[in-house]
């Protein structure tokens, strides 16, 4: 590589040892955890329909299933160790986790989780929304014991401390220890996407390390149930601190170049120490490596901009259409069938239009990448880096730039206004056409954000992006602000969790149960 830095061997050392793998534990056929495949194939059909009417991101959806099937068994059982067969078995039907290789003694250690969850409900100190709470930091910790996450902790630990003492806070007197919570919390979210729920069960482990060993309290809960309300409350506060952004702005170079560089190390283990010795090899594997992570992101928005728009169609704009019919024909006597229209094909065009318009990176993201690899491992270290904080405004300042982002709204919102009365819509249809907008520009933006996670150089600021801002950022302002506010209110997720989800359960637990009698009948004919 031209210009590279001297590598350290230390770091290099460093990396090498945390993509190291542990070796697969040898565990007697009759010791593993087997689910029938006939029963997984109905769990696994269940869950991409389930799937479809809960958006969630792809890296999210097995936490959120070990959540959703422990709430449900919560409320059916008060025995954690039944409680932890039952969620396994059911992750393990649904392909989530690989069947007949977990071994049989993993449901005990997810029993222990379970049981302190348990104890701290019968201390009946919190609220629904703690307990809430509790049981989303809890499946976290599930997952953990379930899918080994080692390597991850690992290369978070190698970012962080690559990062730990080259970043400075201007403009605002913040303690180091702060600093480092909140460069480590970036890690994690720029490196594994981590949300907040993970987030928060990190934070758990170091405010509170005796949740980790129940051994000493689990018998008289009473205590820590009075403590994790403070903790909860503690780490809220740490995940919302108003610099998070500025502090993940800062780490996203250095994750992106890891990610790339773990990605082409871990093509062919055995040969990673050699790619390491050899910058040439390296810096043509990872630009190979970082154009297919390109390429894999454009197909994973229009994965996306599918699997939102089905979402959409299943739970907001079926909903809105079943109202939209009955109340145009009660207060109007007819329909208006081109609003109508309209309405049904503007969520999938918007959807297939912002996935047809996202760009590659170019050769200077690539070359950026590269340099961020070199001086990951390079023995210089990582350059100084910077958060200022910009002046506070004064009261006459802050009234006009805050009439400046009232008069946004009213110009965006107004001027669409005038373009659905030209286009005769009702003061009905035109509400579910501003909520469609909205909701779906939101998800359009989510998905445009994730599809450029491999993206360190920023385009410049042109004037048409200063336009289209000023028009976009109240539609996405009111988005982001309805998609917080009606996400509990999806009747779809009702149905299925409370409907169906339990009685088809029981049902493929009691088809397992007969197919395993009927293997046993066979067995005592031979």
């Amino acid at each position: 590589m031209a210009g590279m830095n001297a590598l350290s061997k230390g770091i290099v050392n460093q990396l090498l040892n945390a993509l190291k793998t542990p070796g697969k534990q040898e565990i007697p056929e009759e010791a593993r955890i087997n689910v029938h495949h006939a029963v997984s194939r109905f769990s696994v059909l269940y869950e991409k329909i389930r799937n479809a009417v809960d958006y969630k991101d792809e890296h999210l959806l097995r936490k959120s299933a070990i959540k959703r099937i422990l709430s449900r068994q919560l409320l059916l059982e008060n025995d954690s160790q039944v409680i932890a067969l039952n969620l396994v078995r059911e992750l393990i039907g649904a392909r989530y986790l690989p069947n007949n290789e977990l071994p049989d003694y993993i449901i005990g250690q997810v029993a222990v989780r379970v049981a302190k969850y348990l104890a701290i409900q019968r201390a009946k100190v919190g609220s629904e929304k703690h307990y809430a709470w509790l049981r989303g930091i809890l499946s976290v910790e599930i997952e953990e014991v379930l899918v080994d996450a080692t390597q991850e902790k690992a290369l978070v630990t190698f970012l962080y401390e690559r990062l730990a003492d080259r970043v400075r806070v201007q403009g605002v007197a913040m303690e180091s220890a702060e600093v480092r919570l909140q460069l480590y919390l970036a890690c994690y979210r720029c490196l594994v996407k981590a949300d907040e729920e993970t987030l928060g069960f990190k934070l758990l482990r170091a405010y509170l390390p005796e949740w980790l060993r129940p051994e000493g309290w689990l018998s008289e809960p009473q205590g820590m149930a009075e403590r994790m309300i403070g903790v909860e409350r503690r780490i809220r506060l740490s995940l919302t601190h108003p610099l998070a952004l500025k502090f993940q702005r800062v780490v996203k170079p250095w994750a992106v170049s890891l990610n790339v560089l773990r990605e082409a190390l871990l093509e062919k283990p055995d040969e990673a120490k050699t790619l390491l010795d050899n910058p040439e090899s390296l810096n043509a594997v990872v630009s190979r490596i970082a154009e297919r992570r390109y390429k894999q992101s454009k197909a994973k928005l229009r994965r996306g901009a599918v699997r939102a728009t089905i979402y959409l169609l299943l739970t907001k704009m079926l909903l809105a259409f079943v109202l939209e019919v009955p109340m145009e024909w009660y207060w109007y006597g007819g329909v208006s069938y081109a609003a109508l229209l309209i309405n049904m094909l503007f969520p999938p065009v918007f959807m297939f239009t912002v996935s047809l318009f996202i760009r590659i990176p170019g050769k200077d993201n690539t070359d950026r990448i590269k340099g961020g690899v070199n001086t990951l491992l390079s023995t210089e270290g990582l350059p100084l880096r910077e958060i200022r904080i910009p002046p506070r405004r004064g009261g006459e300042a802050r009234m006009l730039f805050t009439l400046l982002y009232a008069t946004m709204f009213l110009v965006t919102f107004g001027g669409i206004g005038l373009i659905l009365a030209q286009l005769e819509f009702t003061w009905f249809s035109a509400a579910i056409f501003y909520f469609f907008l909205c909701v779906v520009s939101f998800f359009a933006f989510r998905l445009r954000q994730n599809a450029r996670e491999n993206v360190i150089v920023e385009g410049k600021a042109r004037l048409h992006n200063l336009v289209l801002d000023f028009v976009a950022l109240p539609i996405l302002r009111a988005g982001s602000w309805l998609s917080q506010s009606i996400s509990r209110i999806n009747v779809f997720l009702f149905i299925f969790d409370f409907l169906i989800e339990a009685p088809f359960k029981i049902f493929l637990t009691v088809l397992e149960e007969w197919f395993s009698f009927m293997k046993e009948k066979r067995e005592e004919l031979q």
